[in-house]
């Protein structure tokens, strides 16, 4: 699947610009965001990139935080398994969670409660994220033991084979992205996950299903438009773990989810990312 890039450098842009561009990009079917050293990057499917919906939005946006230099490029489909043996590390989580690639060797794995092998490729959720290391840090202070789980947007599939790993019985793990699919299955097989069931495609994949957990690290609008699948695939008691949004996004997310009778627990922060915890 091929993507499309877009890069600006917000250099002397007002505070929070790129959470404007993030929230405003995100509606148009931009899903993922980096921002370094005042560089902003953005992508999104070639198969649904608009550029007239683009400037559109720019328009607005402009009228914000100034005007935008930028610069849109096409991103073939690539094996990311060079660049990942490259750049990343392996991820601890505290003495809990270890996740590494098949070719890590780590000396002291046998300290970790959790080792997690995870091969990216092109999916998202290696533990590197903030969003993802949140969820993880979350998870474990719930208690998985025999209870059915969801993954929403699973990417490699870490946080469902986490969910096993800490004792769920069962996990229904999915993604819309063919890659993030392939790839899940093939980190299943890897970590020998034998109760995860993994199915590709989006969230009208939680009707008609029930969970104790359900887990979502889905960016901000997703995640508020289909609030109502997420809530519904919680069964009475349950927990409901959302990520890939800034802190100062959760108000309105706590809106979306009062609708439904969620009720706020708690949330952690790392970055100005935030993971935040409801139930029903």
């Amino acid at each position: 699947m091929d993507y499309v890039e877009f890069s600006t450098n917000l250099q002397g842009k007002i505070p929070f610009a790129d959470e404007i561009l993030t929230a405003q990009l995100a509606d148009i079917g931009f899903e993922s965001f980096t921002y370094e050293d005042k560089e902003y990057k953005a992508y999104i499917q070639l198969q649904v990139f608009d550029i007239v919906k683009l400037k559109d939005l720019l328009l607005v946006v402009e009228e914000q935080i100034g005007t935008l230099d930028f610069k849109i490029s096409e991103l073939p489909t690539v094996n990311w398994n060079t660049e990942w043996e490259s750049q990343f590390s392996p991820v601890e989580i505290g003495r809990d969670i270890l996740i590494k690639a098949p070719f890590h060797h780590v000396e002291h794995e046998n300290l970790f409660r959790y080792v997690i092998e995870i091969e990216p490729k092109m999916s998202f959720g290696t533990g590197h994220h903030e969003s993802t290391c949140l969820m993880l840090q979350t998870m474990l202070e719930l208690d998985f033991a025999e209870k059915t789980v969801a993954d929403c947007g699973t990417g490699t599939g870490v946080l469902a084979i986490a969910a096993l790993k800490m004792g769920a019985k069962s996990a229904f793990a999915f993604d819309y992205d063919p890659l993030c699919y392939e790839n899940s299955l093939e980190n299943k097989e890897r970590n020998h996950a034998q109760n995860l069931d993994i199915a590709q495609g989006d969230l009208l994949l939680l009707q008609g299903k029930t969970f104790d957990i359900v887990l979502a690290n889905i960016n901000r609008n997703i995640l508020a438009h289909n609030m109502a699948y997420l809530a519904n695939a919680l069964k009475p008691g349950g927990t409901l773990l959302l990520s890939g949004f800034y802190e100062h996004d959760i108000d309105f997310l706590r809106e979306k989810t009062e609708q439904f009778n969620l009720n706020y627990l708690s949330h952690k922060t790392e970055n100005n990312w935030t993971a935040v915890r409801f139930s029903n």
